[in-house]
């Protein structure tokens, strides 16, 4: 009897139920996005559907590194009909600077102030309970990898995880993939075989994606030779991994802010930079600190407060006819920190062919680099998407054991002054290993690499030697004001009444060795330079340059014209036997 009840108790009170009314509302279809408004005249209702932009869905909401909100909207592009997602600040919607962004992808956004205002109501409240994570970087974000023309590859899922790329896509164009996979290892990879410089051209670009899974500071190679010398197509090489040369390949030529925009665009990614000698000498060694220190300085936002920080990490290959030190003429402002985060290598690989050892059967090394300027241009784009996935839980572990396999061939360099040599050859050491790591990316042999790699670390040992390079600039600064002004007017006898405007001392050659007593403010300022003054008169003592005497900061005091003044009592350098 209850059940019969229930069957013929309605579920929905007819009188409960409301008359339909029609509402103002937004409707999208492929015509555009439309506003309906309703006017109600004497029992009338009619609908007015007003056009307010081309087509674009609201797909989601998402929110950024710094906490700010974003609305995600999807929309087909004109030119390419390519479904295009992008993330439109919450804060700007309804601001000029949002439909000039909008009217920028290609998107016709209608003018009139109360259409805007409806648009910007449709942007803000269409509801979805999608929510995305807004990145301004490129590189690892949640375990994949996003490129800098907004590609996500997911090397550990089928579904990557919901990343919109908000950064720079002012290169996008250039990380199109062009060609196969087999057609680069065919075209440009396998000349890599038995030609150093092109091994380290390809393991820097494959060692970048490990640079923050590893924990470790940003840093690269300088490729220094001569015009013509092949070193531009060595780095058109590394850049084929990622993309196309023709739209990707960056000079110095550029400002601090430029660079730092550039490093946020290419984090965990490869950044060349070509020609050095291009760039104003001041730029230098602020851009190489800023790029490798990984962090843009702060800065003030119009609204108050300070603009998020941008941060990363790249692999830097450099190239130019000079070296960093050179473009700074020697001054102590490139500093061994610098030197040793970007490193000079020759670019000539010392077989009378430029930058090849080998030329696989082609004429010359002219022949050899007009074939590969053109390959990289036809053929890239494809090896790095496959070697991201690649990269799995286990892939650091690998690249800690190639690691250790190549510094175990190398000479003990533990015992090197401040390590420097040794941090050197781990750069090294990191190339080499993502570079086996790629193997089956490259189809090189195993250990070619390696070797390769290997023989560009020898030669910059063989240059630079195990010793602390700040320690090689100081006494190279000593040494060079001795052989200038040792024996000129510039140092008077201590019996003697006459200097001159460039007096810098006195000399008593009645001692062997000969001794000189330099005035504390010429030693300051053409010794010391921009170093520090105890690590100077440490490194002279070492030598037997420096003698210190028993006043403040190891001054002597001698007496000149009856007045006592204290000196820095110094010898010239004399070099140990085989040093």
């Amino acid at each position: 009897m209850k059940h019969e009840t229930l069957l013929k108790t309605p579920l929905i009170d007819p009188e409960t139920i409301e008359p339909y009314t029609s509402k103002p509302r937004f409707e999208t279809s492929n015509k555009g996005v439309f506003y309906v408004k309703v006017k109600v005249s004497d029992n009338d209702i009619k609908e007015e559907p007003i056009l307010l932009s081309d087509p674009m869905d609201i797909i989601g909401r998402g929110i950024d590194e710094s906490g700010a909100y974003f609305t995600i909207i999807s929309y087909t592009d004109r030119q390419t009909r390519q479904r295009k997602n992008v993330a439109i600040s919450n804060a700007e919607i309804g601001t000029p600077s949002c439909w000039q962004k909008l009217q920028g992808l290609g998107i016709t956004i209608y003018s009139g102030k109360q259409k805007r205002e409806w648009l910007a109501d449709y942007l803000q409240t269409k509801k979805t309970n999608t929510y995305f994570d807004v990145v301004n970087s490129s590189g690892w974000h949640k375990g994949a990898y996003v490129l800098p023309n907004g590609e996500i590859i997911s090397p550990n899922t089928s579904e990557p995880p919901r990343i919109i790329y908000n950064g720079d896509k002012s290169q996008a164009n250039a990380y199109k993939p062009s060609g196969s996979l087999k057609e680069w290892q065919e075209s440009i990879a396998k000349y890599a075989s038995g030609n150093s410089r092109l091994c380290l051209a390809l393991g820097t670009a494959f060692a970048a994606p490990f640079i923050s899974r590893l924990k470790l500071e940003s840093g690269g190679f300088h490729l220094q030779g001569k015009s013509r010398g092949g070193k531009s197509t060595a780095a058109r090489v590394a850049l084929s991994v990622w993309s196309n040369h023709q739209e990707s390949f960056v000079t110095w030529q550029g400002t601090g802010l430029g660079f730092n925009n550039l490093a946020t665009a290419r984090n965990d990614g490869l950044l060349v930079l070509d020609e050095i000698s291009q760039a104003a000498p001041k730029v230098v060694s602020s851009t190489v600190y800023s790029v490798m220190n990984g962090i843009n300085k702060a800065q003030g936002a119009k609204d108050g407060g300070n603009r998020a920080i941008s941060r990363w990490r790249v692999f830097v290959l450099s190239t130019g006819e000079l070296t960093p030190e050179t473009m700074l003429h020697n001054k102590a402002e490139w500093n061994a920190g610098q030197a040793v985060r970007l490193p000079t290598i020759a670019a000539d690989a010392g077989k009378g062919l430029g930058v090849y050892d080998t030329l696989h059967d082609f004429n010359s090394g002219a022949e050899l680099s007009e074939y590969l300027n053109y390959a990289t241009a036809e053929y890239c784009g494809t090896a790095g998407r496959e070697f991201i996935k690649l990269i799995n839980d286990q892939a650091n572990a690998t690249i800690r054991g190639y690691v250790a396999d190549f510094m175990a061939m190398l000479p003990d360099l533990t015992n090197s002054r401040n390590g420097q040599a040794r941090t050197v050859a781990l750069r090294f050491a990191l190339a080499a290993a993502a570079l086996e790591f790629a193997a089956p990316i490259t189809g090189l042999a195993a250990g070619v690499g390696m070797a390769g790699i290997k023989q560009c670390f020898d030669d910059w040992l063989e240059s630079n030697g195990t010793g602390n390079r700040e320690d090689m600039k100081i006494l190279h600064n000593f040494i060079d004001f001795m052989d200038k002004y040792a024996h000129s007017d510039r140092f008077s006898r201590l019996d003697s009444q006459f200097t001159n405007h460039n007096h810098a001392g006195f000399i008593d050659d009645t001692m062997q060795p000969i001794e000189y007593f330099i005035i504390p403010a010429v030693f300051q300022a053409e010794i010391v330079q921009a170093f520090g003054l105890s690590q100077v008169l440490e490194v002279l003592s070492e030598k037997g340059c420096f003698i210190k005497g028993n006043r403040g900061k190891g001054q002597t005091q001698k007496t000149y014209k009856g007045l006592k003044k204290d000196y820095y009592r110094c010898r010239d350098y004399q070099a140990d036997d085989g040093e």
